[in-house]
């Protein structure tokens, strides 16, 4: 069996430990190869930024040489070592714990992380240490420091660049514009890595972070780097691809007969991640190895195929979607899970300087893993929800939104209750009551943009609260189109599986409504008699009619 490494970032133990690894060495040479030297790499949250740093420390650090056969010789760069190959002092900052509560702590952080780096550079090379306690700007420490050692060769790696800002952005916006103001101390904590460049101390740089806002908030400040996030050279750089997931799925257990179906839910739920829009899609590391964990131990699915950690990350959609305009990024996320898509040009530098357009908030959504590119359209990208996990989170945000729309709480014991009468017993009536309910309670304003997708949105999202099904909105079946498919997600197999189609009226005669219930009843017929559908075990189908806000009619075909 494969020894997994999650949550491990250090390289070292990676190696020494026997875990698996995936190599990516061969990017060692490619980013060596590279003409610029002060680079930029920027991925979502959890997606092995972390390891990928240590990876650099270890093969470029000189006090890793008498160890490069140890921890590089069974890979590629092992049987192929650059030039440049141990042959730097590593100084590395990582700025993913701090307290952002207020400025004052925000800055006491960031100055203890730079500190905290500078103390593991004197640690590592048997340097004298060098008091900064009396010196409070971080820039001025940085400044002093790098003067002190002139003479080495250094290369700087600075791990989450930009954790700290992101978590301020979006709920205090004056507080973020300070830090990276032409005074601000973020500002000139960068000024002073611009300058050690300019006189030869820092030879090399490396940043991973998630977006550019940060980075583009500092312009001429900080103006020496190459972001490398969307070059095709690079775009596998991290992440895991289609075979090398099978490989670990094979690795913890999962049998021949087992892998296709495996293989197939592992993609829905975890794939879809594209920075470029010529290259495959990736699979998030952290995600993979959750689930390949779980199902080492227990030989099934997870019983919650979202990592809590990555729940975490994602989680604060609410700062995110209330940033600069809470109206516009209100409407990009009305047509993200309504559409399945929003199409926009990627923002190549962000300035709040002017105004912070629905174009801008898609391309931050990019960065931030929270959608990806789908497919080049002219000059546009197409971009959509990667995969159900994210998709889930949506949903549960949209949830979040109609409670404050309605001021009334969703009871999640009572649509999960709701939810194992439907899955049980076959009955949705009690479930669809709740979809009746919601609608009541929406104002008569928000009731004008009211349609089928709106209701049907309403019913996929309260399922989702639930979980218990895999959710499936207007799946492609031979170019057919069923509303809804609730259909099983090991390791839960309810006793029934379910297809609806969905109705809306505004206002109708009962002569109407009957027409309306008829021309559904044959199309529903016409979807049962296709071949994907008719393998679906114990499938019930039913027609449901919103009058308004009632439910009309709810019958079993």
């Amino acid at each position: 069996m494969l020894k997994l490494p999650y949550g491990i970032s250090y390289f070292e133990t990676l190696v020494s430990e026997n875990y698996h690894f995936i190599d990516r060495t061969p990017f060692l040479e490619k980013l060596e190869n590279q003409p610029e030297r002060y680079l930029v790499f920027l991925r979502p949250r959890r997606f092995g930024k972390s390891l990928w740093i240590s990876i650099l420390h270890h093969y470029y650090g000189l006090e890793y040489k008498d160890r490069f056969e140890a921890l590089f010789g069974k890979y590629w760069i092992g049987q192929h070592p650059t030039p440049r190959a141990n042959s730097y002092h590593i100084l590395r900052f990582e700025f993913s714990r701090i307290n952002t509560d207020t400025p004052e702590s925000t800055k006491e952080g960031f100055l203890f992380n730079v500190k905290q780096g500078i103390v593991h550079f004197e640690h590592q090379y048997g340097i004298p240490h060098q008091s900064f306690d009396d010196v409070s700007e971080p820039a001025h420490v940085l400044h002093e420091f790098l003067s002190m050692h002139g003479d080495k060769k250094i290369y700087l790696l600075i791990d989450e660049y930009d954790h700290f800002a992101n978590e301020i952005l979006g709920f205090r916006f004056d507080h973020f514009s300070d830090m990276v103001s032409r005074n601000g101390f973020v500002r000139k904590f960068y000024e002073a890595i611009k300058e050690a460049t300019g006189r030869g101390i820092v030879d090399r740089l490396f940043i991973t972070g998630v977006s550019p806002i940060t980075m583009d908030s500092l312009t001429s400040g900080f103006n020496i780097i190459k972001q490398l996030t969307l070059h095709k050279n690079f775009h596998n750089m991290l992440g895991f691809t289609e075979p090398e997931v099978q490989t670990i799925l094979q690795g913890v257990g999962c049998s021949e007969a087992q892998l296709p179906q495996v293989m197939e839910d592992m993609k829905k739920w975890y794939n879809g991640y594209r920075f470029e829009p010529d290259s495959q899609r990736l699979y998030n590391p952290d995600m993979v190895l959750y689930f390949a964990n779980e199902y080492l131990v227990e030989c099934q699915y997870p019983r919650v195929m979202l990592d809590v950690n990555i729940a975490s990350d994602y989680g604060k959609l609410r700062r995110l979607f209330d940033l600069k305009n809470q109206a516009q990024n209100y409407d990009v996320l009305y047509r993200l899970i309504q559409d399945g898509f929003v199409s926009a040009e990627l923002t190549q530098q962000f300035s709040f300087e002017k105004r912070f357009n629905d174009q801008d908030f898609i391309s931050l959504l990019f960065y931030l893993g929270l959608i990806s590119i789908d497919q080049l359209l002219g000059n546009a990208l197409q971009f959509k929800i990667p995969n159900y996990v994210m998709e889930g989170l949506y949903l549960k945000f949209f949830a979040e939104v109609l409670e404050t729309q309605t001021g009334v709480e969703h009871q999640i014991l009572k649509i999960h209750d709701a939810m194992l009468k439907m899955a049980y017993d076959n009955q949705p009536e009690p479930f669809l009551k709740l979809i009746e309910a919601e609608l009541m309670a929406l104002s008569n304003r928000d009731f004008i943009k009211f349609d089928e997708k709106y209701v049907q949105l309403l019913f996929v999202t309260f399922c989702r609260l639930s979980d218990l099904y895999f959710v499936k909105s207007q799946p492609e079946v031979t170019q057919k189109y069923p509303d809804v498919l609730l259909l099983h997600r090991p390791p839960f197999f309810p006793t029934c599986q379910f297809l609806f189609e969905f109705k809306y009226l505004k206002k109708a005669s009962k002569a109407k409504q009957e027409q309306v219930l008829k021309d559904t009843e044959i199309q529903v017929q016409t979807y049962l008699q296709n071949e994907e559908i008719r393998q679906i075990s114990n499938l019930k189908s039913y027609v449901v009619l919103f009058v308004g806000a009632k439910l009309k009619a709810l019958k079993e075909q």
